[in-house]
């Protein structure tokens, strides 16, 4: 009885620490540094943004890559990023980030954006993500 008791402890204790997530220390951990593609779906595929991908580096600087179902394409380079943590949530500052999913705060047509700062949101889970808003399924995730 006592062995068998001992055996579940260890099995909860073992399946729990698994899924312990580490949080990210620094203003610019090595999790983040990457490139990040976003998933275009429901919530953001009006816009007309075909693709968008995010290069952060270690030293704190980004680049941002948009292609647009129009055929446009945009290079926005050498801005800068940090990482903030309150302890359970995380939040990514984007100095210049290209926005195209408030066109109804800037007044903007599809296809149109604005450079402006911005925090987002990082979730921690296995593998983190960028959410741009936590109502959306549009989110940034790390290229393999």
């Amino acid at each position: 009885m006592l062995r068998k008791l001992a055996t579940t402890l260890i099995g909860a204790l073992l399946i729990t620490g698994c899924h312990r997530v580490k949080p990210l220390q620094g203003t610019h951990p090595p999790e983040l540094s990457g490139t990040w593609q976003l998933l275009i779906r429901s919530s953001c595929d009006q816009y007309g943004v075909k693709s968008d991908t995010l290069v952060l580096r270690r030293d704190g600087r980004f680049d941002q890559h948009v292609a647009l179902t129009n055929g446009t394409k945009m290079d926005i380079t050498a801005q800068s990023w940090d990482y903030d943590s309150d302890g359970t949530h995380g939040h990514i500052a984007l100095n210049k980030r290209m926005e195209f999913f408030t066109q109804e705060m800037f007044g903007t047509r599809i296809g149109e954006g604005k450079q402006i700062f911005e925090s987002l949101i990082v979730q921690i889970n296995p593998e983190p993500v960028i959410l741009l808003n936590p109502d959306w399924d549009c989110v940034y995730v790390k290229a393999q």
